[in-house]
């Protein structure tokens, strides 16, 4: 959705999947592998994690697919997500993460990474000022 190659029917069947809190629909954003998945892990506990963890870079680029095919309210939605994961983590401990846990407020991955500055980019298109 982000490229615009989906079909408005396709879009709409990944919508419905997304918007599922038994697989991506989750706290703090869409993990990086479903929920329902016999792999997920909603634990952040190192470097690297592709099975649940939150990366912001790549929920924004679901976030603006959403956008794209005009389903503003899930966006707006997912920016919140984000949102609360980032705002969690720096009123616990000062600090941007690598990933984020989806479901947990508890990580043990590194810290301060510029790639979650892409949250400035959310805020922006939640709040209109860009």
């Amino acid at each position: 959705m982000w490229a615009r190659v989906a079909t408005k029917e396709r879009a709409n069947e990944l919508v419905k999947e997304l918007k599922n809190p038994a697989s991506f629909w989750r706290t703090y954003g869409v993990p990086t592998l479903a929920a329902n998945d016999p792999h997920y892990t909603p634990f952040v506990d190192g470097c690297c994690r592709w099975n649940g963890p939150v990366w912001l870079l790549w929920d924004y680029a679901v976030m603006e697919g959403l956008r794209n095919y005009g389903y503003e309210q899930p966006a707006h939605e997912l920016g919140a997500k984000m949102v609360l994961a980032v705002t969690t983590q720096l009123r616990k401990n000062h600090r941007f993460w690598e990933s984020y846990s989806p479901d947990y407020p508890v990580l043990e991955s590194p810290s301060n990474y510029i790639w979650d500055s892409i949250i400035a980019k959310v805020l922006m298109d939640m709040y209109g000022t860009n």
